[in-house]
């Protein structure tokens, strides 16, 4: 009877080993695959010069963009002859703004259709500002886009869409608002999706080298998708076929040491 306890006991330290080390096998992960930008020396104070980093381009605007735009104007008041500045062509709010339609057409109060589309948020205000003269006293215009959004998806801390608070946003800037990466996303392998016109372009990028800083897809454009990808032990680990084998197999080792207990009694 007691040999047979003991064996009952090995089984079970048996399984007990084994569980352990799939989950130590399922958590491990590797120093050199969460620390970015590997390829920069550790030169304690001394600065590390690098090739030059891609220029920013200002994004263009498109249709379906939405466009915060400001029209102020000097006029004078008659009793005092004091310069009061008043709001004219609208101010944006989280309700509204001046959506860009498919066309490339905004409209806006007295000036009427202004055509922005394939222009920079500084060329539009120039040519919002030319026109408002012929209206206006002085005209000080402001324009930007008010729904610059990037999609993050996959294994970061806060995935969703995020709206970005400047045009001059590069992927570190989403990935950073996104929460950061979780230490079991593979930092070697993030996708970014982007439309342009009808077709969808794909860049791989590698965070743990500096050399993403001069890809030509560094800084973003509206309605950029980027997906991180979970490395191996991430999907191991929330794997309910996975799950579901240890208990099962833990269940197998139960009942076979309960056959043993009976068959000894027998």
């Amino acid at each position: 009877m007691n040999v047979l306890i003991k064996q009952i006991a090995n089984y079970r330290s048996l399984l007990l080993l084994f569980v352990l080390y799939a989950s130590l096998m399922s958590s491990c992960i590797s120093v050199k695959k969460v620390v970015y930008f590997q390829d920069i020396p550790d030169s304690g104070s001394v600065p590390t010069a690098m090739a030059p980093s891609t220029k920013f381009v200002d994004p263009k605007i498109e249709s379906n963009d939405i466009l915060a735009v400001t029209l102020q104007t000097i006029v004078q008041n008659r009793e005092s002859n004091t310069p009061i500045t008043t709001n004219s062509a609208g101010t944006f709010n989280e309700l509204n703004g001046f959506l860009v339609d498919k066309n490339g057409y905004i409209e806006l109060s007295l000036i009427g259709f202004v055509k922005v589309a394939g222009l920079t948020t500084a060329e539009a205000r120039e040519l919002i500002k030319q026109k408002a003269k012929e209206f206006y006293k002085e005209p000080v215009v402001n324009v930007r886009i008010a729904n610059f959004d990037i999609v993050v998806l996959g294994d970061v801390t806060k995935p969703g869409t995020i709206t970005l608070p400047s045009e001059k946003a590069s992927i570190i800037d989403a990935i950073a608002l996104s929460g950061d990466l979780a230490l079991t996303a593979k930092r070697d392998n993030i996708l970014l999706i982007r439309s342009e016109g009808d077709e969808k372009k794909f860049v791989r990028f590698d965070m743990r080298s500096s050399q993403i800083f001069q890809s030509p897809y560094y800084y973003l454009k509206q309605r950029d998708i980027i997906y991180v990808e979970p490395n191996k032990n991430r999907i191991q680990s929330s794997d309910n076929t996975f799950i579901r084998n240890l208990g099962i197999l833990s269940s197998i080792v139960s009942l076979a040491s309960l056959a043993l207990v009976f068959k000894s009694i027998k």
